[in-house]
């Protein structure tokens, strides 16, 4: 009895585990896919305010470079890398992809089954295809998880 009641324990510390690395990952590359574009609006909104303000400054005491706008706001906008200009339906895409493949590895992971972890693999290659390599990085923890759990699946719950 009390074999299987800890290897029941360690399949559901397993499964624990396993649902909060993908959720957090999952949760924390939606944030930054989201919140992203919407710094980066921000940020070109405000260069543009700033550079109107600061123009009849630049004019009389010389202040502003070759471009007319300010280099710390300039290197500000090329830090924030090239992900920024990503067509918004890709990233939206890859979004509905990550919830995607939460939903299918939570399901897999209720019922069982190792076609709803290789869909949530599948479903997470996508959504970092789409948003690239460097946005992607969030999920890497989370596709190794879904793939552990592809290869090794615990036993599902008897309730």
């Amino acid at each position: 009895m009390d074999s299987r009641d800890s290897g029941h324990n360690q399949a559901a510390r397993q499964r624990q585990i396993g649902l909060v690395i993908v959720a957090t990952c999952t949760s924390a590359s939606l944030a930054l896919l989201v919140l992203l574009p919407l710094a980066s609006g921000l940020i070109n909104l405000l260069r543009d305010i700033l550079g109107v303000l600061i123009l009849p400054f630049s004019f009389m005491f010389g202040l502003g470079s070759e471009m007319g706008q300010s280099p710390a706001l300039l290197r500000l906008l090329s830090d924030m890398g090239a992900q920024t200009q990503m067509h918004p339906w890709r990233l939206g895409v890859a979004a509905i992809l990550e919830l995607v493949a939460v939903f299918l590895f939570v399901i897999a992971e209720r019922l069982g089954g190792r076609i709803g972890y290789m869909g949530a693999c599948v479903a997470s290659a996508g959504a970092i295809g789409l948003s690239g390599l460097p946005l992607g990085m969030m999920l890497m923890p989370a596709i190794v998880t879904e793939g552990v759990f592809l290869l090794c699946p615990p036993t599902p719950d008897p309730d």
